[in-house]
């Protein structure tokens, strides 16, 4: 009766226990099915945004160190999704998306209007959090991530001081050179107020003083300019006494 009665109690835990290591598989299964999803979600939009930044960053000129670091990042990324979901639809998109990057090329003149301007802020400056996020993860020294902030913070004016530079080339080629001027000077105070050293922006003072001589109006244009408006204002003057 003893015996019966051990052999009832040791095929309870038994059967106990396999039920918790049923239990335990089938949780385990959910929890890294659970995990992947969300993971590959996290992927798809982090690569997404960092692809569309690394375009913007090689348009724009951007130096090649930078733009090799970013791409590395990414490359990670589709390393990553190939091992949580090896030949799905999600990693041909990415890779593909990778491929079209990588030949992307400077685009001068490509951020003249507000649009391309506030979009290549917004990449700019994502691209100096994606900066702070390889250095967070190891995948960045403190020193490098520092010196591509300013470098990013450098192209980020330059951006916006070439929008004014070409659209001023663009009025002095109307020979509106009023306008054109004032384009240069915008361009000529932003890179002025910047705050890097004096040897990086002189290059680029220089290049805008030659720009705004070259669309300076002539001596004797001004002085046709101020005969005119004298005339003008004499012929009121005497339309005022009559």
């Amino acid at each position: 009766m003893l015996q019966d009665n051990l052999i009832l109690i040791f095929s309870l835990l038994a059967i106990g226990l396999i039920a918790l290591l049923v239990n335990y598989f089938i949780s385990s299964r959910e929890q890294r099915h659970e995990y992947r999803t969300k993971r590959l979600k996290e992927l798809r939009k982090k690569s997404d945004e960092a692809l569309v930044t690394l375009t913007i960053l090689k348009e724009a000129n951007c130096r090649n160190e930078i733009s090799d670091t970013l791409s590395s990042y990414i490359v990670s990324m589709i390393e990553e999704i190939t091992s949580l979901a090896p030949g799905s639809d999600l990693l041909a998109d990415i890779s593909a998306q990778k491929e079209t990057v990588d030949r992307a090329a400077p685009m001068p003149g490509g951020f003249t209007n507000d649009r391309a301007l506030k979009k290549a802020q917004i990449h700019i400056q994502h691209a100096e959090k994606l900066l702070v996020e390889m250095t967070r993860l190891g995948k960045l020294s403190v020193i490098k991530a520092k010196q591509y902030q300013q470098d990013l913070y450098w192209l980020h004016v330059c951006v916006f001081a070439d929008a004014h530079i070409e659209q001023g080339n663009h009025y002095l080629s109307r020979d509106e050179k009023l306008i054109a001027m004032s384009h240069y000077k915008h361009a000529k105070a932003i890179i002025a107020r910047t705050n890097v050293p004096q040897k990086k922006k002189q290059d680029y003072i220089d290049k805008i003083r030659a720009l705004l001589n070259k669309a300076r109006p002539s001596s004797a244009m001004a002085a046709g300019n101020l005969a005119a408006s004298l005339s003008q204002l004499e012929e009121k003057s005497s339309k005022e006494e009559q």
